[in-house]
């Protein structure tokens, strides 16, 4: 704004100086015609000195006094247009002087901005570096979470194939039971019977002693196998250390009507969920088809596995007691439910 004014005022300052000495300039040709005129007369007088008339010699000041104005006027007139053209030089480098700040300014501040503006792009090549950074770890993590699903699928099928051979020798023990019942019952039947009768028959007699002793001996041998399990001391403290970083949530323990071992195991698992943290414990018994071996844990959807109940898993798993992971429509989405049953079969 201020270099625009000083522009204008330069401009009409030159214009104003090459008015006023163009004028001055004219003002000088006129001087200069006066005076040759005051000479030219001069001279004629001088040729006519007998003339007694004062005219000429009037006209001739009367010129002289004119060309003296003139030449004043011209010379006015002429150190007007030197004033003038100081001016118009005087405004003509204070605006170039503007004109060199300003651009001076402006280059200093292009500058800046360019600082600023190559800092920003360096910083957002950073940031643009760092986020794709993070999103090559993110689906590096994606990788291995798929890895480990795929692994923990494989895991569950083998758990329901576990479940299933269980359900199997479960079976078969309590077809064992059966048959061992039924011989012992025979056994002492044949006894009653021979010391009914006579001596004849001690030798047979003998035979069936040792028929039941045979049968008493199979049925220890299952009683042993449905022999109540136990937590040490030391797999407690360990378990109850794994179970701490497991998420908190409701939980049920379901041990098998009728079966006392399962049912004090059951209270032992609940003592140490309660002691990892658990508030909220459920426990009861419950009838069901096909009988239970060890015990498991039950949850809703294969696809949606809770990551509780895997954590639990492993937790067992560390101490040597290894659940199996069972489907149940029953199971409320989300959670899980355990189910103590017998003592598997250790053979």
């Amino acid at each position: 704004m201020i270099s625009s004014a000083f522009e204008l005022l330069a401009f009409w300052t030159g214009i104003v100086a090459v008015g006023i000495t163009a004028t001055g300039a004219l003002f000088g040709c006129l001087s200069w015609w006066f005076s040759s005129r005051v000479n030219f007369l001069k001279e004629e007088i001088s040729v006519q000195q007998d003339t007694t008339t004062n005219a000429p010699t009037e006209a001739i000041s009367h010129l002289q006094r004119s060309a003296d104005r003139t030449g004043n006027t011209a010379v006015t007139f002429a150190a007007a247009g030197a004033l003038f053209g100081c001016l118009s030089w005087w405004f003509s480098f204070t605006v170039s002087d503007t004109k060199e700040e300003a651009r001076v300014r402006f280059e200093s501040e292009y500058a800046a901005k360019m600082k600023v503006a190559e800092s920003d792009v360096v910083k957002a090549r950073q940031e643009t570096a760092n986020a794709l950074a993070h999103v090559a770890v993110a689906n590096e993590r994606t990788g291995n979470l798929e890895v480990e699903a795929a692994g923990l699928r494989e895991r569950a099928a083998r758990a329901e194939d576990s479940m299933n051979a269980a359900e199997a020798r479960s079976e078969d023990a309590k077809k064992e039971v059966a048959r061992a019942h039924k011989s012992t019952a025979k056994a002492l039947a044949d006894v009653a019977a021979a010391n009914e009768r006579t001596g004849k028959f001690e030798v047979e007699a003998a035979g069936l002693r040792e028929r039941a002793a045979r049968a008493e001996i199979d049925l220890m041998k299952v009683k042993e196998r449905i022999e109540r399990r136990a937590i040490s001391d030391a797999q407690r403290t360990r378990l109850q250390q794994a179970l701490k970083r497991i998420p908190k949530g409701p939980i049920k323990i379901i041990a098998v009507l009728g079966d006392e071992d399962a049912g004090k195991f059951a209270k032992e698992m609940a003592d140490i969920l309660k002691d990892a943290g658990w508030i909220d414990v459920h426990m009861s018994r419950g009838l069901f088809s096909g009988g239970i071996d060890g015990f498991e844990i039950r949850i809703r959807d294969r696809e949606k596995v809770p990551v509780s109940a895997l954590q639990m898993a492993r937790a067992f798993d560390s101490i040597g007691f290894e659940p199996a992971l069972v489907l149940d429509p029953s199971v409320a989405e989300g959670a899980m439910e355990i189910i103590i049953g017998m003592e598997p079969d250790a053979g």
